[in-house]
């Protein structure tokens, strides 16, 4: 009997386990995934952007300012933000298409970097001081078309999700200038404005683009977005110099040039936010955020040994990095 009571016992404590063990929290409802209805309309907008350059290679973004006690001493290129914009426009159709066309510009006017290598020194008691001097200059314009087809998708109430698919077009011209200056000397006229070290490196091209924009809606208008792409930008990669030097006894330069079809992978990202309101005349969106661009591999430039005729390539990323704040109406017809 006791036996009995005892197996009835330990069932029962079995069973209210396997209960307790067994119960769920409420079950989870995924959300519906939808496209917008069929609707058709245009849209423009357009965004300041303030951006800074970026170069992966040290040799386009430092210069050697002279050595202590035989310690290379660098300094950064003054590489500044500066004002550029970007410009936007769509056609929607069907449910949730569009058709995009954007254009970034950026400019930074060729001007001083850095002031490097400035040494003062006495050769001769009886003579003034030489003062020896460079100044370095530099300058970049950027263009990039989009072409995009995309589709809208609706995750739920409060996520959308843009895909798009396309092509990119691409132009960079970055050039740098270096001025060398040599005063004090009593033929100051024959050694002062040596010729200006140039140089001037440039990438076009183009190729296919994916990407999509992700959404999240708070209400009200308000809404916070993350926007990603990715494209394989093809074309030509071209560097060319002056060259101030030469081992042709009497000749001041020998110009360099070097051009090569290559591929350069392209990646952009943005993070930001917006506010929607509607009007007669169509809703307005307001949204500010910040973003990084980076091409690698854009760009080269190279250095040719004249005593064994050995050509050195050394490539270098391009980027921009900054902030922006825009505008777009939406017009539904």
């Amino acid at each position: 009997m006791i036996s009995v009571k005892k197996i009835a016992t330990v069932a029962l404590i079995l069973g209210h386990s396997a209960l307790f063990a067994g119960t769920m929290g409420p079950a989870c409802i995924p959300g519906n995934v939808t496209v917008p209805c069929p609707t058709m309309g245009w849209d423009i907008g357009i965004q300041a952007l303030y951006l800074q350059p970026l170069y992966s290679n040290t040799n386009l973004s430092v210069v050697n300012v002279g050595s202590v006690n035989g310690t290379l001493t660098y300094d950064d290129l003054d590489n500044d933000f500066e004002w550029g914009f970007r410009l936007e426009g769509s056609y929607h159709f069907g449910p949730g298409n569009d058709i995009n066309v954007n254009w970034i510009r950026w400019h930074d006017d060729l001007s001083v970097r850095s002031h490097a290598g400035h040494l003062s020194a006495s050769i001769d008691p009886t003579l003034s001081l030489i003062t020896l001097g460079s100044v370095i200059y530099s300058g970049t314009d950027f263009d990039a078309v989009n072409f995009e087809f995309a589709q809208h998708v609706d995750f739920g109430e409060f996520k959308d999700i843009r895909f798009h698919a396309g092509a990119q077009y691409t132009r960079i011209h970055t050039q740098f200038r270096g001025d060398q200056t040599i005063s004090g000397t009593s033929t100051s006229t024959a050694l002062s404005g040596l010729p200006s070290a140039t140089g001037a490196l440039n990438f076009n091209g183009g190729g296919p683009r994916l990407g999509m924009d992700m959404l999240y809606n708070w209400g009200a208008g308000f809404s916070i977005y993350g926007k990603a792409a990715i494209a394989a930008i093809v074309g030509e990669n071209e560097y060319r110099n002056n060259a101030i030097f030469s081992d042709i006894p009497g000749a001041l330069s020998r110009p360099v040039r070097s051009s090569f079809v290559s591929l350069a992978p392209e990646i952009d990202a943005k993070l930001g936010a917006a506010y929607t309101f509607g009007t007669p005349q169509g809703n307005f969106t307001l949204d500010v955020g910040y973003m990084v661009i980076n091409y690698f591999n854009a760009l080269h430039f190279s250095n040719l040994d004249l005593n064994t005729a050995h050509e050195t390539r050394l490539s270098s990323d391009f980027g921009l990095h900054g902030a922006y704040a825009g505008l777009k109406w939406i017009s539904a017809v």
